[in-house]
């Protein structure tokens, strides 16, 4: 008798809990965001002297509520991704050359994150789909011997012509967020993000694997029309 007295009050809990996040269930929020990106290429072909390329980061957002504290977070963004690399080498004879080496990547990309709160605190995981949008690959050579210099530019159309158009993989963010209106939150996150594909697609004569690897810093707003902060930082 004590057991289905406590299996009873037990479903009667659950029912309660269920029939009130189903009464606070909230709208989707639209947020907008501006982030840095700092992104690498990286994988079993080590790129030596390499620096990461810093580009922008805009997009759009929507959370959409599924119970208290979590959400299932959608965007749409425009990350500019690639590296640098430079070298400084001795040619023959006294001669030294410096080159300069720049893949460049842009891409539509497209988040699907599971968006956890923790009070002002929340963190975000997911997959992410990317379609490149263009890309460039381009060089320049500084020569120098004795007193004299020479410059040299180009192109390597090789790389665009290999480019894989598009990419999936894997991004975890801790963020902050705070109210600054009745209306708007203000948010703060850091995110990394590691591609699966190889930029580059392989051929017979090139077996090399090399990734996109980012580190972004985003500063973005909330648009809360009915001010759903109550369930989002149980205040």
């Amino acid at each position: 008798m004590r057991n289905k007295t406590l299996l009873i009050i037990l479903f009667a809990l659950v029912a309660v809990n269920c029939q009130a996040q189903k009464h606070s269930a909230q709208k989707p929020i639209f947020g907008i965001s501006m982030g840095a990106n700092f992104s690498n290429l990286v994988g079993t072909d080590k790129i030596d002297d390499s620096k990461p390329r810093i580009g922008m980061c805009p997009g759009i957002n929507v959370d959409i509520p599924l119970v208290y504290d979590a959400f299932l977070e959608i965007g749409a963004y425009y990350s500019q991704q690639g590296v640098t690399i430079k070298t400084d080498e001795m040619a023959k004879g006294m001669a030294r050359e410096k080159v300069k080496i720049a893949k460049n990547v842009d891409y539509l990309q497209i988040p699907l994150f599971w968006k956890q709160s923790f009070g002002d605190i929340y963190t975000k995981i997911g997959p992410f789909a990317s379609m490149a949008l263009q890309a460039s690959s381009d060089w320049r050579k500084d020569s120098i011997a004795r007193d004299t210099m020479s410059r040299s530019r180009g192109s390597y159309n090789s790389f665009i012509n290999k480019l894989r158009k598009y990419d999936v993989g894997a991004a975890f963010a801790i963020g902050y967020q705070t109210s600054i209106s009745r209306s708007l939150d203000l948010y703060f996150d850091a995110s990394y993000k590691i591609g699966f594909f190889s930029v580059e697609e392989k051929t017979d004569n090139q077996k090399k694997i090399l990734r996109n690897q980012v580190f972004v810093v985003s500063v973005g707003v909330y648009f809360q029309k009915n001010r759903h902060s109550k369930t989002y930082r149980r205040r």
